[in-house]
């Protein structure tokens, strides 16, 4: 995953929105980019969840708002 430099800043607040989450893999790559340049990541949300890949697992404490949970 990859980022503009100067996208953000040290200190700002974000929410990371993607269209699915399935194993987790990119929220968890967007959550740790933004921190480890500074940035607090508040909140993650999503259209779709598919609970029986686990993806949740990934994000640790961080919030995850869904839209729809649906079977793979």
């Amino acid at each position: 995953m990859e980022m503009h430099v100067g996208a953000v800043e040290a200190g700002e607040r974000a929410l990371i929105i993607d269209d699915l989450i399935a194993t987790g893999g990119t929220l968890g790559a967007a959550i740790r980019l933004l921190e480890r340049v500074g940035v607090h990541v508040v909140e993650c949300a999503c259209v779709i969840e598919l609970p029986e890949l686990k993806g949740r697992e990934r994000l640790g404490e961080k919030p995850l708002f869904v839209l729809v949970s649906g079977d793979a």
